[in-house]
């Protein structure tokens, strides 16, 4: 008796991970002017969104632009805070 433990149903299940990923990605653009928030948000929202791409192949799940939109604007995010970061020093030391 072989057991399936993939969910082969009409309704595949959204992957918790890429929804996550995309809530957290887009807070952390909204987060850009307090700066280690936003940065906390975008590197946490990268790992889900990374992790949740992975799981979504492996076990066929919905979820996939979800889980893309969510490593976009975490990327995003990242590296706007860190210009916005690299940019306040150097303005800082040229005073």
């Amino acid at each position: 008796m072989k057991i399936n433990y993939q969910n082969k149903s009409e309704n595949p299940i959204t992957n918790g991970k890429a929804i996550a990923a995309f809530i957290l990605g887009v807070l952390s653009i909204l987060a850009i002017a307090f700066s280690e928030l936003g940065l906390f948000l975008g590197v946490t929202g990268l790992i889900l969104g990374i992790i949740g791409l992975n799981e979504i192949k492996r076990f066929g799940q919905e979820g996939r632009k979800m889980a893309i939109a969510g490593i976009v604007c975490s990327c995003l995010s990242i590296l706007i805070t860190l210009f916005l970061i690299v940019a306040s020093v150097l303005l800082f030391l040229s005073i």
